[in-house]
């Protein structure tokens, strides 16, 4: 009997042996599992990737606040020109007056109007406020404020 109870310790003895051997194994692969090409652990990696991930969010977010400031500003420059050329007076050959719009996105910007005679030159300016004047507007100064609201650069000779 009493060889029979040698023998079953020496069998859960062996059987322990091997689980040990399994399990130093098994915790072998997982620390190689856990630890990065460098052989840095993979809780440093990623701390690191979060970290990396943190400081390009800010980055993005920075990035769009400066894109929203930019389109702000764009809105706000002048991009439109109208330019319209105009025989004014009957003396003079040609169309040598022109009435010429500049304005942004809103309508906003100024009209020049240039009456060229045989002996002078007049020059006008109206601001315009979404596309309108206070001040009355020359049919020309009409067709280049129209078209500049169509196109960035666009001319036509009346």
């Amino acid at each position: 009997m009493l060889a029979l109870i040698f023998g079953l310790i020496g069998l859960v003895g062996l059987g322990l042996v091997a689980l040990f051997v399994r399990q130093k194994k098994e915790l072998g692969a997982v620390r190689t599992a856990l630890q990065g090409s460098s052989g840095e652990s993979l809780e440093q990696l990623l701390i690191d990737h979060t970290r990396g991930r943190i400081r390009l969010e800010e980055a993005n977010e920075e990035l769009r606040s400066r894109v929203a400031a930019l389109e702000r500003d764009a809105l706000e420059q002048v991009g439109r020109v109208g330019l319209v050329r105009y025989n004014a007076f009957e003396e003079v050959g040609g169309d040598q007056s022109f009435a010429v719009a500049f304005q942004n996105a809103q309508g906003s910007g100024v009209v020049l109007n240039t009456l060229t005679g045989r002996q002078q030159v007049k020059i006008y300016c109206k601001l315009l406020k979404d596309g309108r004047s206070a001040h009355p507007l020359t049919p020309e100064e009409e067709a280049a404020i129209a078209l500049a609201a169509r196109s960035p650069v666009e001319s036509e000779d009346l």
